[in-house]
């Protein structure tokens, strides 16, 4: 994630894209895991939320798959877990389990071919599950299998022309499914799309995107089109443009540019037909949130978020409004309500979560299902229930005509902003075991949230407390400003800085760096990652300053 979950008639997206290994809050220093089978209400009487404790999933699991079945259960395929004895993909899975939800119980559905992170997968029109690409020992794949839920038997079919992880996998009316986008086997991202087709067990490439993308979304609109948004490329820059591809046509066309180059985000399908946009890595902020409206094919900012998030969930409910819970690695959640444009906190959900994925059950309750938590990789699972607003579709639909009224319809396919030329890597040269030359771009300013999700290689300046996170889910790195030991450089000494390192749930330890006076930077390797402080500063009330830097040579 997204990491996409797709519904008939629904589509509940998450990214995947995401890490968005990443994403984590500074160094796992969030709230630890609650214990009591309640979530917090809301300040808003008219609102009611409730929580309650479902039976766990078989794994615990982060990176994985969810598919809708047509009988109504729940399949979820590979991830990560906690441990997976000899595994050198870090803790992949190569099983599925399938949930009933009238008995509230998992079982085992067989093992994959491979372990499998970030896989994709959809149920075909004739039952079968197709699982393709995803990540098999932290490098893309081409391989495609189907389940199939008569026999429980898994059978390997024909390999995508293209390899591909962090994409997007969507299932078409006719038997077909198209894959799109997503980082090559030379972790190269990629425009390229192709199409399945189930009956001859083939994979046809057809006209690529406009643009190339990881990390997108992909929406289901109601007459059948796909909407692609956002995404980029795994060294940056993030992208603001929009496509629509035609199932019936095959081709794409732009479908414009939304007002924040983002990626990680969500995309849903609200009732009244728009697209809301929400949160995700972007140049600005991760509060910002934008809908799309297919009819004028024309984009409008939302008020903020509560929250900043990315690697949520985000699911549309019958009144309109939707729910919004979890990301980097938080409990809250936020509703978004179309007829007032406005956001209202819900509530918490029992567990911090991110790169998970939710499903409304047939009571409108909401199930958030396991995902990365703050300490661990989580196989538990919460039912969210919500008090909705009783609004008829006519209500809604008005709504949605009121805020198109005076907008000017904008055609496909516009002149699109031409994307800039990813950030290349800098050139980096070892001098000792002890330091490294340095050869990086300017230092950019911390994010204030605290975490500043920037690719690996570029410097930020930190304050105490502060980390840099490397958005790039085969790293999932982020490095902490911990301390500062001392500074005696203005007396011709050294000072000391404590950064402390952390890949994907796991600390790494921390390093102390020491800056000469009037010397260069210095850099130690922890791991496979080097850590390098290139400067050390202090604002106006004498608070310090680091400059730091994670980069893999």
């Amino acid at each position: 994630m997204e990491y996409f979950i797709l519904l008939k008639g629904q589509i509940l997206t998450t990214v995947f894209l995401l890490s968005l290994s990443v994403f984590i809050s500074a160094c796992g220093d969030g709230d630890s895991d609650a214990k009591k089978d309640s979530a917090s209400a809301s300040s808003d009487p008219t609102i009611v939320i409730e929580s309650i404790m479902l039976n766990p999933m078989l794994e615990n699991r982060q990176d994985y798959e969810l598919v809708v079945l047509s009988d109504g259960r729940l399949m979820s395929l590979g991830g990560r877990g906690v441990s997976h004895g000899g595994d050198s993909s870090g803790n992949a899975l190569d099983t599925t389990e399938v949930y009933d939800p009238v008995n509230d119980k998992w079982t085992s559905s067989g093992s994959m071919r491979e372990w499998k992170t970030w896989p994709s997968a959809i149920e075909l029109t004739n039952g079968t599950v197709l699982v393709a690409g995803g990540a098999i020992q932290r490098e893309s794949t081409s391989l495609a299998e189907i389940w199939d839920p008569n026999t429980g038997e898994w059978t390997k079919v024909a390999s995508m022309n293209v390899a591909r992880n962090y994409y997007a996998l969507i299932s078409l009316d006719d038997a077909r499914a198209i894959a799109i986008g997503g980082a090559d086997e030379n972790e190269t991202t990629t425009a390229t799309a192709e199409i399945y087709d189930s009956e001859t067990d083939t994979w046809t490439l057809i006209d690529p995107m406009g643009d190339k993308r990881i990390w997108h979304t992909s929406t289901v609109l109601n007459d059948g089109r796909i909407l692609i948004t956002g995404g980029g490329h795994r060294d940056g820059p993030f992208i603001k443009s929009a496509e629509i591809f035609d199932p019936e046509t095959e081709k794409w066309q732009y479908a414009g540019e939304m007002n924040i180059s983002r990626s990680h985000h969500t995309a849903t399908l609200m009732a009244d037909g728009r697209v809301l946009i929400v949160g995700g890595v972007a140049v600005d902020s991760r509060n910002t949130s934008e809908i799309y409206d297919p009819l004028s094919n024309t984009w409008g900012s939302v008020t903020e978020t509560t929250n900043p998030r990315a690697e949520h969930i985000a699911i549309a409910n019958s009144d309109g409004s939707v729910l919004v819970a979890g990301g980097t690695l938080q409990k809250t959640m936020e509703l978004y309500d179309p007829i007032s444009n406005s956001w209202t906190e819900v509530g918490n959900m029992q567990h911090s979560r991110a790169r998970f994925h939710a499903y409304k059950r047939n009571d409108n309750s909401i199930m958030l299902i396991a995902g990365q938590g703050s300490e661990r990789v989580l196989a538990e699972i919460e039912a969210v229930s919500i008090t909705l607003t009783d609004r008829t579709q006519a209500e809604l639909d008005a709504n949605a005509e009121s805020a198109r009224s005076g907008v000017q319809q904008v055609s496909l396919n516009a002149t699109p902003t031409p994307q800039p030329t990813p950030t290349p890597k800098p050139e980096r040269k070892t001098v000792t075991n002890e330091g490294m030359e340095l050869n990086f771009p300017e230092a950019i300013e911390s994010d204030p949230s605290g975490n500043t999700i920037t690719p690996l290689g570029n410097p930020v300046k930190l304050a105490l407390g502060q980390a840099v996170i490397s958005p790039d889910p085969g790293s999932g790195t982020n490095g902490k400003f911990e301390a500062l030991i001392s500074d005696d450089r203005e007396n011709g000494g050294t000072a000391v800085v404590k950064i402390k390192i952390r890949m994907a749930l796991f600390e790494q330890g921390s390093v102390e760096l020491i800056l000469e006076a009037g010397g260069g930077p210095a850099a130690k390797k922890l791991g496979r990652h080097w850590v390098g402080v290139i400067d050390l500063e202090y604002d106006s009330d004498n608070n310090p300053i680091a400059t730091v830097v994670v980069f893999v040579p």
